[in-house]
């Protein structure tokens, strides 16, 4: 199977994002063509201004999704593909603080999804302790000590919890 962008798991999902940002389409057809996919639609779409034209934007991902055969993800399936992306750099312990905070926006805006709301937690979590208080309510166990550990050791079992569906996309 070719390699294909890690930024496919969020387009793939992005009729289940609220406020999806379409310049990521832009960065993810451009990282498609450097892999060496080559569709027209795709080359177009790599080619856009940022920022983006939302609705124009989403009918030129669309059409790239079916020329390369990508599957779009909708409800759970959705909600997964979105939030591996920001998990997978958590386990590779790569700006945890970043990518935490964007799982935790998407778990808020979609009304405290219980899929990722561990993340939630260990957002909240982490930022009582960064506030100096030494006991915090969110996440049992956690300290200033090993709250950036709890939250990798915590993505790493999402991923294999969540391994088949997180599993790279087909083409």
């Amino acid at each position: 199977m070719p390699e294909i962008s890690e930024l496919t798991y969020q387009v793939v999902a992005y009729t289940e994002v609220p406020n999806f940002d379409t310049d990521i389409c832009v960065d993810w057809a451009f990282d498609m063509v450097f892999l060496g996919f080559d569709t027209p639609t795709l080359l177009v779409l790599a080619g856009l201004d940022k920022p983006t034209n939302y609705f124009q934007t989403i009918e030129y991902l669309k059409a790239a999704l079916r020329e390369l055969k990508i599957k779009q993800k909708f409800g759970d399936e959705a909600v997964i593909s979105y939030s591996s992306f920001f998990i997978a750099q958590i386990a590779k312990e790569q700006n945890i603080k970043e990518n935490l905070k964007q799982v935790y926006n998407f778990c808020q805006a979609k009304n405290y999804e219980g899929l990722i709301y561990d993340f939630y937690l260990l957002y909240w979590a982490w930022g009582d302790l960064d506030y100096g208080q030494e006991m915090q309510h969110h996440w049992d166990g956690a300290t200033n000590d090993n709250i950036e550990a709890i939250v990798v050791d915590t993505a790493e079992q999402w991923l294999k919890a969540n391994a088949e569906q997180y599993a790279q996309h087909q083409l």
